[in-house]
This record gives C-alpha cells, structure tokens and sequence, in this order.
C-alpha cells in the first residue's frame, strides 16, 4: 500500500460522490473510500488514476454522471465526467471539457449542475 497516496480534491470529491449517489446500489464506492494513484491535467481535462480501499463487483465499462454535468468558472461550455469500471473495480475517473475549451486544471469556482 502507497503511504503515500494523493488525496482526492475538492471537486474529484465531489464528482465521486455524485457517482456514488447514482450507483451506490450498484457497487459504485463512497468518495472517502478512494485514494489517489496518479492524477494528470491535460489541458483540455484531467484523469485521476484510483485505487478503491474496498473490494468491488461492478460491471465493467463507464458510468456517466446521469446528465449532470460541471459548471466551472473560466470555462464557458462546462466540463463532464466518466467513471471507468476495469477488472470489476473503479479505476479511473476522467474530467474534460466539453467543446475546443482548454482547462488549466485549476478548480476555482465550480458548481456540479
């Protein structure tokens, strides 16, 4: 186990826990449960690489926030996020924005709408 893992920010917080309210009865697990592996800002985005604390059984593939979608200041269209489901485990989550817009991966002001 990495002692040194990352902590998940305030909006991958946030997101996590609006997937869990979605897919909790699914499996999907609570916010407080993840650590960070990796997380990379691409400009246009951002992943953030997760290692879930308990075992899991969802169905592999991706989860979106159920039409929801991220109001961020600075970024006129919004941004969205997906979840990835690999090997029955969360794995991923992926931010990016929706249009040509870049992103410095910078939460200012945000919102999940």
């Amino acid at each position: 186990m990495n002692m040194t893992a990352l902590k998940l920010s305030p909006l991958e917080f946030a997101i996590a826990a609006k997937f869990y309210d979605l897919y909790r009865d699914q499996g999907f697990p609570s916010p407080d449960r993840l650590r960070v592996r990796r997380r990379e800002n691409t400009g246009s985005g951002r992943y953030v690489d997760l290692d879930p604390i308990d075992c899991q059984s969802l169905e592999d593939g991706y989860l979106d926030m159920g039409g929801g979608f991220i109001e961020l200041s600075g970024v006129p269209n919004g941004l969205m996020a997906v979840a990835r489901i690999q090997n029955r485990r969360l794995d991923q989550i992926e931010i990016s924005v929706y249009g040509e817009e870049s992103w410095s991966g910078e939460e200012c002001e945000w919102k999940l709408v």
